[in-house]
């Protein structure tokens, strides 16, 4: 008895295998690309969208302080005789709002220049406790004329060193302290935590504080460009609505993570994000840098 019997292929046979196979690949493409087309257009369809939202609220953005602007200075030149305290409320109005256009504009190109990955992508190794304390008095300068809700420091002065751009580290801070502070008020209370994740290799920062709290089915959105939630609330603070975009692109430039937690309206919120620490290797090898003074 012998083994099982060996099929023989012919040239006739391998030719049909080969037509089939042909035809299974030209299958396969067409279907890839029919399923590439349809994520194309479904891509296609959100950037279109995207982008005529951008356009209606930036429309929206620049048309309101303008036309304050507009009613305020041709109040001062159609009546010359106005009393001096109306004059000056009315300055002070035009020029809140020509600052909230400079704002913008400038939101607006950190943005963009964001995107295209021509700022803050100069990662160096720093210190995080040298950066919040220049953060921390910048939020006290600029806010010299408010008063500020209690803020504590609850950060190791031993902690390792961190890979990051630090102007970058910065302004996410800046931003972030500001919104807390803003929104928190004179009688409230902010912390700014910054403790080690092992697992992650990673410094985590966490700024809480008592104020008014986000909902949380909004806790992703507050970080798309033009968050509009709210809106009249935003504009009696102040801001562009681009703060925590430009903080969320920053930090994933940053190779971290960034997010928010609140359990709801007037239960305070939570701003955590992360930053790479410096691996022991780096440590060794890297070549001190030199820090720029900032003001």
């Amino acid at each position: 008895m012998g083994g099982p019997l060996i099929y023989q292929w012919h040239e006739n046979d391998i030719a049909l295998v080969e037509a089939i196979a042909a035809q299974a690949g030209v299958a396969l493409t067409q279907a890839q690309a029919y399923s590439d087309s349809e994520s194309l257009n479904r891509n296609l369809a959100a950037l279109e969208q995207t982008r005529s939202n951008l356009i209606a609220i930036v429309g929206h953005e620049l048309r309101t302080p303008l036309s304050t602007i507009q009613v305020c200075l041709e109040s001062l030149d159609s009546e010359p005789d106005i009393s001096p305290v109306f004059r000056q409320a009315l300055l002070s109005t035009a020029l809140e709002d020509l600052g909230r256009l400079r704002d913008l504009i400038q939101d607006i190109l950190i943005l963009s220049r964001l995107e295209g990955g021509q700022i803050y992508n100069q990662i160096e190794s720093i210190e995080f406790q040298e950066t919040l304390e220049l953060a921390l008095s910048s939020i006290r300068s600029s806010n010299n004329s408010k008063e500020l809700p209690s803020i504590s420091v609850d950060v190791d002065p031993h902690l390792p060193t961190i890979q990051v751009d630090a102007e970058g580290l910065e302004e996410v801070l800046n931003r972030i302290l500001d919104n807390a502070c803003k929104f928190t008020g004179a009688e409230g209370e902010v912390n700014i935590q910054a403790l080690i994740s092992p697992e992650d290799h990673c410094l985590e920062v966490i700024v809480a504080d008592t104020g008014r709290g986000i909902e949380p089915s909004l806790l992703e959105s507050i970080f798309d460009s033009f968050y509009q939630e709210e809106d009249f609330l935003r504009r009696s603070k102040g801001g562009t609505g681009l703060g925590l975009a430009i903080c969320r692109q920053v930090i994933q430039g940053m190779n971290g993570r960034i997010w928010a937690e609140s359990a709801g309206r007037d239960q305070g919120s939570a701003f955590h994000f992360t930053l790479p620490l410096e691996s022991p290797s780096n440590s060794q090898d890297l070549t001190p840098v030199t820090q720029t003074s900032h003001p």
